[in-house]
């Protein structure tokens, strides 16, 4: 997908919320202490991040250190707020319960804004559109649903990928899921341990492109990525939208996207 249009509909969508933003609300019901908010972050001079260390060019380890499109968005918004970045490297199916729990601030790791997660954590505006894709070896004549039947298809635990594969594939294909997509889903790919595997589709253009024995063999339905934070955390989600908005805005966010991926596709 182009990314101007990309830009516009994550635009369209911005003045959509920030228009229901408008509509008076009853007031809200008394609520217990945010494990999350602006005072505390500026207090303790630290903005404390999670994320899983294995979705480049998102996230990644590079000589020790956790880099990547999302910590750099990361590093944008503790500079706007005047404080350091902290970040947490887990398992992407321990973020959520992490931020809920205040062991976090905020998650950024190209998080899916989905129904389910929406009742737990708050999500700032989108800061990508993407889909997600099947992977394959080149010459695996895999074009649609009905070519994984029994195929041994990865997929990482906790994310929207694993959740399409359940509901898709689960009756006929064997789901393999990972804790960590790169290197060992990937390596499971190349070694033949799998048919297949289902990832957001900015990585997999990235993974084809690094690895060209693989392709991009079908895209699965439209994805928004966005930063997450406690449901109480309304103070903070007004600061990081506010960055994003601008990064989106000023053509920053196109910048910095193609960036890490050409910088992870050589490095």
């Amino acid at each position: 997908m182009d990314f101007k249009i990309i830009i516009g509909l994550i635009l369209g969508i911005i003045i959509g919320i920030l228009a229901a933003s408008l509509i008076p609300a009853a007031a809200p019901a008394p609520q217990p202490q945010c494990p999350t908010s602006l005072d505390a972050i500026k207090k303790r001079g630290v903005l404390v991040l999670g994320t899983s260390a294995d979705w480049p060019p998102y996230e990644y380890v590079e000589g020790g250190a956790v880099v990547g499109i999302d910590i750099d968005i990361a590093k944008k918004i503790a500079q706007s707020l005047g404080v350091r970045l902290e970040v947490r490297d887990m398992k992407f199916s321990a973020l959520i319960e992490a931020v809920r729990r205040g062991d976090v601030d905020i998650v950024l790791a190209d998080m899916a804004i989905t129904p389910d997660r929406e009742k737990q954590v708050l999500f700032s505006i989108p800061y990508q559109v993407d889909s997600s894709v099947v992977i394959a070896k080149r010459g695996a004549r895999i074009q649609n649903v009905e070519d994984l039947k029994g195929k041994a298809v990865g997929v990482q635990v906790g994310t929207v990928q694993e959740d399409w594969a359940v509901k898709n594939l689960g009756n006929f294909s064997k789901i393999i899921r990972y804790d960590k997509v790169y290197p060992y889903m990937v390596e499971a790919l190349r070694k033949g341990d799998l048919d297949a595997i289902i990832v957001g589709g900015v990585v997999g253009k990235a993974l084809v492109k690094r690895f060209p024995e693989f392709e991009i063999v079908m895209s699965i339905g439209v994805r928004y990525s966005a930063a997450a934070m406690p449901l109480c955390a309304q103070d903070l989600k007004i600061q990081v939208d506010r960055v994003i908005y601008d990064m989106l805005q000023t053509g920053e966010m196109e910048r910095l996207i193609n960036s890490w991926v050409e910088k992870w596709l050589y490095s």
